[in-house]
Order: structure tokens, then sequence, then C-alpha cells
């Protein structure tokens, strides 16, 4: 995780010094699309996930879709290093690190509320508001679905879980009879 956070802070520092040639925004959304399709194709996955592919072939696929794709030289640079360090499966993670950072320099936390089904934008909403309130401090919540919750939701803001998932009140009961 310190691995992640460091790769985020860095990006950061350098896509918003003054002579970055690209804003932190959109790099973030230059690496959220190669994120995507790393993810989704199969090619892709072949080339990079390929621990007998040279390192060499790696990078000059990487520098022909970035000149293809037309991505800034941050973006190329970034995904360089993290193809040159075999750590391209954590860009997903860099991602929303980088997000949470450009949160926190807004005075703000993020936090990831999770539920058992899709919930509206509203309820969404509600719940940070509540807890923005509650933390005197901006709330912004990433939603996850995992119906292994079976219903209810749990959040988590800057540490500490509100749990109001079924689950975690049938764990909380069985731990009671122990």
């Amino acid at each position: 995780m310190k691995a992640i956070r460091l790769y985020a802070q860095v990006l950061v520092d350098v896509a918003m010094a003054p002579n970055a040639g690209s804003t932190l925004d959109a790099v973030a959304a230059e690496l959220n699309e190669f994120s995507k399709l790393f993810n989704e194709s199969p090619l892709f996955l072949k080339v990079f996930d390929n621990p007998t592919l040279p390192d060499e072939e790696k990078q000059k696929v990487l520098k022909e879709f970035a000149s293809k794709t037309k991505l800034s030289p941050l973006s190329e640079r970034f995904l360089s290093v993290l193809v040159k360090r075999n750590r391209l499966g954590i860009l997903p993670a860099v991602l929303t690190e980088i997000e949470a950072i450009q949160v926190e320099k807004k005075g703000g936390v993020m936090g990831e509320l999770v539920s058992a089904i899709p919930l509206e934008a509203g309820v969404v909403g509600s719940v940070a508001q509540a807890l923005s309130k509650k933390l005197n401090k901006p709330v912004q919540l990433k939603e996850r679905v995992d119906p292994g919750i079976i219903a209810g939701m749990r959040v988590t803001v800057g540490g500490v879980t509100y749990d109001g998932s079924v689950k975690g009140k049938l764990e909380k009961l069985v731990g009671s009879f122990y």
C-alpha cells in the first residue's frame, strides 16, 4: 500500500509542477483509459503480463501505443516506469490514490461505501453529506457493490468503519455467543 501511495504522490507532484506540460486531470484521464484497455484487452495482458517477454519489447509496445494514442510525455514516462518495474497491475490502485490525494489537498477525505446492491446517487450523496457534517470536512465516497454483506451498507472513512450491514450484525451476534 505504501508503494501505491508513493507512486501516486510522485505523479501528483510532477503533474502539478509548473513545467509539467500536462494537467493532473489530463494525465489521470489518459491513465484511466490505459488502465481500462489493459484490463479489458487480452492482447495487452499477453504482452505486459508475460514474464518471458523482455522489458525492451514491452517498452517498444508501450511507445508505439503512446504515439498512436497521443499520450502525454508524462503519462508515457509514468507507464514506462511501471512496466520497467513490473508494476502495471497496480495502476488502478494508483489512480484511486491520486483521487484521494486530490480530495485531501482540498481539505476533504475519501471513503468507501459498500452495499449489497447498487445505490441511487441521492442515497450515496446523503451518506457523504451526513459524514461530512460529522467529520467537519468534505467526504467523497467511492461506491462498491458486494452482495456478500447481504443488505445494508458499510462505510469506511479515514480508517474508521461504520458497519450497518446485515453481515456485520450477524458476525457481531455470533461473536457475542463466544
